[in-house]
């Protein structure tokens, strides 16, 4: 199966590879564990070979994406002015629009259907998408909904070739019965552990599933650097030292 780098190099490693061409992926973890940050690894990457990206924001600033990416040297603003990326930015949208918006019933919680309108109405090929935080549509809805939702995206993406990466905190990821997880071809869990006594936390990565890719079934550490996630190692292989 073809892949496409993920742009962090153990990563790719661990994945045979990186993530699987035209295949959804979820990346799911607690606040502060590195989700948006591997969501920048593969955007950078993504363009930096040529491909046509987006990145859809459901709760993030574009200003604040642009700075994190440009501390990680790995600046996403020059791809854009390129035209190569494009941002949707739901969330500035709809606060720009809050008065009007809220007028006519519909609030802050109808990402979904912006989300849905917003892919189905593009017209150019599209090789990678990123939604940066697809659990915002779990506001509101029943299990139900949510999953049919969700299913709606997932299928349209697919349809149309296109490499996906759902990033979604892990209280949503929860709260929906971790639905999300069987709907997507890959699914990667972002951890932290605290060591109350040294104050220091390690970050832990974890691919509970990828299709048809031999992946190792152990918690890799890794850390977040002035250059981006750097994966250092696995539990097993820590346990053995």
């Amino acid at each position: 199966m073809e892949s496409l780098s993920t742009g962090i190099k153990g990563l790719d490693t661990l994945m045979d590879g990186g993530f699987p061409k035209g295949k959804s992926i979820l990346v799911t973890g607690p606040p502060g564990s590195g989700k948006t940050v591997l969501g920048i690894h593969f955007l950078h990457r993504s363009c930096k070979e040529g491909k046509k990206c987006i990145l859809i924001l459901t709760r993030e600033l574009t200003e604040d994406i642009f700075s994190q990416s440009r501390s990680l040297n790995l600046d996403l603003k020059p791809f854009v002015e390129r035209g190569q990326l494009n941002i949707k930015n739901i969330f500035e949208d709809k606060m720009n629009k809050i008065k009007s918006v809220s007028k006519f019933g519909k609030g802050l919680c109808a990402v979904d259907t912006d989300i849905i309108e917003y892919i189905s109405s593009l017209s150019l090929k599209v090789d990678v998408m990123v939604i940066d935080n697809i659990g915002v549509i779990a506001i509101n809805h029943d299990i139900r909904d949510f999953a049919d939702e969700f299913n709606s995206i997932n299928i349209i993406l697919l349809k149309n070739g296109c490499t996906s990466l759902f990033i979604m905190d892990e209280d949503s990821y929860n709260l929906t019965h971790r639905l999300t997880g069987y709907m997507v071809f890959g699914l990667i869990r972002l951890t932290s552990q605290e060591n109350f006594n040294s104050g220091k936390t390690k970050k832990y990565l974890y691919i509970e599933k990828m299709r048809d890719k031999a992946v190792p079934v152990q918690y890799s550490l890794f850390d977040i650097t002035p250059e981006g996630i750097r994966i250092i190692t696995g539990m097993n292989d820590l346990l053995e030292t």
